[in-house]
């Protein structure tokens, strides 16, 4: 991927960021159906889980438009992890530990 593609990726992921922080009810819906997505540790993407990942992205081009690229399959289970399941990678940054005394 080149840095163009980088930055439009960052560009609209900031924008669904913004659309969830400004709209409680989109955060809601968005959390929702993150829920519904099927977690399957065997690697590959049943239909079941394409088609909520599907609906997911359709709802997040309501909210932020066309352009929006759209999730995969590994930002969905990424998005998943944090808000549903609420595990947050918590390991200490060199920053951190340095700051610590």
């Amino acid at each position: 991927m080149n840095s163009l593609q980088d930055t439009d990726q960052n560009t609209q992921l900031r924008t669904l960021y913004r659309s969830l922080l400004d709209s409680e009810d989109r955060y809601h819906e968005f959390k929702q159906l993150l829920a519904l997505y099927p977690v399957d540790d065997a690697g590959a993407e049943k239909a079941e889980a394409v088609g909520v990942r599907d609906q997911l992205n359709g709802r997040i081009r309501d909210w932020v438009g066309d352009q929006f690229g759209g999730l995969s399959a590994m930002q969905v289970m990424l998005w998943r992890n944090i808000l549903i399941e609420e595990r947050f990678n918590v390991a200490l940054s060199p920053w951190k530990e340095a700051n610590m005394y």
